[in-house]
């Protein structure tokens, strides 16, 4: 037997420690990769992958090219049903659809219009398939569709501290069919995607002040929902399948817009225990209405952008859903400048001295103007020597405001019906021009604060007051209110009735020197 020397190694033994040193190192390196794989694949599973909608080929075109000319179509048929061209300023939340784009598409994009450059997009979803309890966010890093590629921002999740469930539990249309509009209005914004469900009141307060912070901060909110779900299959036919029924799911649709327009999810609520009404994004408005309550400085004022039956696609109401476009806005995105307003002004003047001299409508002079081809409530007030000779508006405007101030300005010197017509013979008049925010639904008389003016409502009997009124008969609220419940032609303390339907708005004023 060959010994090695003291302290000395045989080559063999040498070889044989190298391969047990090497050994021991790759098991280190391989447990070493192993916990490295194992914290990637936890952090992916926390963080999520890209989703690939599953969507396109069944609620959309799963062909790029067919998808950008359904929703180019749906682009074109918006701007000429509602004759707008240039988006409102200030837009803080809206109310979209997710049917198939070919139902649902055009009033879609009537909301998708609207949108500006907001860095990111909070997406109010929820889930057809199970009942959801608070707000979850999918464990995405991004969405995936034939319109391009949306990136999520997590950091946002975390902050709105939405929990975090898998995709696939959660996928649903409801979100997802606002991709290629997303992508056509705001690519370059970041997707906040959340699904919502039931809420307490205290959870809604929660998170819509956090929401309403983003908005705030620039970002958009956006309710997915479509309203009334008409029909057998659907186990919701309140009205007769009759001529009338067009009409009667027109109102409850309009009756439901109102009930948003108050920003009180408890008056909602009401509305949807009342009527049994079928609004299946009923828990993503609810939030949007606590955040656009929670919005601080301005009121935040609802406007009807679209809204349609898809019977009136398939010409067969037995099984209609209707479809609402919501815009959400501060008040002052309802002014106007002031070089608007004198040239509204000039107008108003050329159209009643037109009218007094026998004449036909006045042109409007000058260039066209963004803000003069909205659409707005307006009011005209001529006075004589101070005093009142005429007051005539509109709620409904059928015209952009240069053609609704003429109109108007006409209206309110003919005919009034406290006033004889108005004549060249009377001496000199000065016009005023009101230009009115939309409605809001008050649904607690005690709410009513100096400064707006007032519709009410009561069975047959309606009346309005312009703010201004208030001002000048030096009076508080409730002896406004009193005043609106006689200019109805009802008793002083009608508007306390549980029937009576207030509302109110604010209004910019502006007049002749």
């Amino acid at each position: 037997m060959h010994w090695a020397p003291a302290g000395r190694r045989s080559d063999s033994a040498r070889r044989r420690g190298a391969i047990l040193k090497t050994s021991a190192g790759a098991r280190m390196i391989a447990t070493y990769l192993h916990r490295f794989i194992v914290a990637a694949t936890l952090l992916a599973s926390a963080v999520g992958q890209p989703h690939v909608s599953p969507m396109a080929g069944r609620w959309f075109p799963a062909d790029p090219g067919r998808l950008h000319l359904a929703v180019e179509r749906a682009w074109v048929e918006a701007g000429t049903r509602t004759g707008t061209t240039h988006p409102r300023p200030g837009l803080l939340g809206l109310v979209a659809p997710h049917a198939g784009i070919e139902y649902s598409g055009g009033v879609a994009a009537a909301a998708y219009r609207q949108i500006g450059s907001p860095p990111n997009i909070i997406l109010l979803g929820f889930s057809h398939r199970f009942p959801l309890e608070g707000v979850a966010a999918p464990r995405v890093t991004a969405y995936t569709s034939p319109a391009g590629t949306a990136p999520v921002n997590s950091e946002a999740i975390a902050e709105l501290g939405a929990a975090l469930m898998d995709e696939e539990r959660l996928c649903d249309h409801s979100l997802e069919n606002h991709l290629p509009f997303l992508r056509r209005a705001a690519p370059q914004a970041k997707l906040i995607p959340l699904y919502v469900g039931s809420l307490t009141a205290k959870q809604l307060a929660e998170v819509g002040r956090k929401i309403a912070a983003r908005v705030s901060r620039g970002d958009l909110v956006i309710a997915s929902s479509d309203f009334t779900h008409y029909g057998k299959n659907y186990g919701h036919t309140p009205f007769p399948n009759d001529q009338q029924l067009p009409d009667r799911l027109r109102e409850r649709a309009n009756e439901a817009f109102e009930e948003i327009s108050s920003l009180d999810a408890t008056a909602f609520d009401r509305f949807l225990a009342r009527t049994g009404d079928t609004i299946c994004g009923r828990d993503p408005i609810r939030l949007l209405m606590a955040a656009m309550a929670a919005i601080p400085g301005e009121d935040v004022y609802m406007e009807v952008l679209d809204s349609r039956l898809s019977g009136e696609l398939t010409r067969d109401y037995s099984l209609s859903v209707t479809y609402g476009a919501l815009g959400f806005y501060p008040a002052s995105s309802f002014a106007v400048s002031g070089q608007a307003r004198r040239r509204l002004l000039a107008h108003s003047r050329a159209a009643l001295e037109a009218h007094l001299d026998g004449k036909g409508a006045a042109a409007f002079n000058g260039p066209a103007s963004p803000e003069l081809e909205r659409r707005a409530g307006v009011f005209v007030t001529i006075r004589k020597q101070g005093e009142l000779r005429g007051c005539v508006g509109t709620l409904a405007p059928r015209l952009p405001l240069p053609g609704m101030v003429a109109d108007r300005t006409v209206a309110a010197a003919r005919s009034d019906p406290r006033f004889r017509s108005l004549s060249r013979e009377e001496g000199p008049v000065k016009v005023e021009v009101s230009l009115l925010t939309p409605l809001k639904r008050l649904p607690d008389w005690r709410a009513y604060r100096e400064g707006l003016g007032g519709v009410l409502v009561l069975g047959n009997n309606g009346g309005l007051l312009l703010p201004q009124v208030a001002r000048e008969m030096g009076w508080s609220a409730r002896q406004f209110l009193e005043g609106l419940s006689r200019k109805a032609g009802l008793p002083p303390l009608a508007y306390q009735d549980p029937k009576a339907r207030l509302y109110v708005f604010r209004a910019q004023v502006f007049g002749e020197d």
